[in-house]
This record gives structure tokens, sequence and C-alpha cells, in this order.
């Protein structure tokens, strides 16, 4: 195999790692989603309403959340920023935050 192949394999699964994250997150959106949904059904409005709207509702819910962390992704980083920005962790990346510590040349 050529080195080309390696790294296309390398790239591919990194990229189905961070897919795999996403749609986890997705689908953890969309079950909190149907849960309060049921919640609000039972206790809330007592009225049940019928099964193919609250799927209906579920899967607008899983794409729109699959959509807007594809586009974060893409556009700002990786799941672990959005997830230290969630967390509101204050975590420094040290390739950035290069501190000049040695002797002086002048």
């Amino acid at each position: 195999m050529r080195i080309d192949k390696y790294i296309k394999i390398i790239i591919f699964y990194i990229f189905l790692r961070t897919m795999e994250k996403m749609f986890m997150l997705a689908l953890l959106i969309t079950f909190l989603f149907c849960s309060m949904k049921i919640i609000d059904m039972k206790y809330v409005s007592k009225e049940w309403k019928p099964l193919k709207t609250v799927i209906r509702d579920a899967v607008v819910v899983l794409l729109a959340s699959i959509s807007s962390l594809f586009v974060f992704n893409v556009s700002n980083g990786t799941m672990t920023d959005f997830f230290n920005i969630v967390t509101d962790n204050k975590v420094l990346n040290p390739a950035a935050t290069e501190v000049f510590t040695g002797d002086p040349g002048f």
C-alpha cells in the first residue's frame, strides 16, 4: 500500500470518530426532547397527541441537531472545543500559548 492510502485511512478514521460523537450528542438531544414532550403531555397539558406527531417532531429535532453540530464542527473546531464551551472549562491550547522564558539575545 502507498503512503497516501494510509493517510486517507487515518483521516477517514478521525472523521468517523468526530461524526460518532456528533451523532451520539444528537441522539441524546433527541432523547431529552422526547422525554420532555412526554412529560409535557402527561402532566402539563394532560392531552395525549398522536404518536405520528411526536415522531415527526423528534425527527425534526434530530436533523436540526445533527446539522447544527456539523456546521459548528466545520466552522469552529472540534467537538472537544464544543464541550469546553458548554461546560465552561478554561482549557488553553499549549501550542497557541507559547511563552519565551530564555535569556534575551541583546
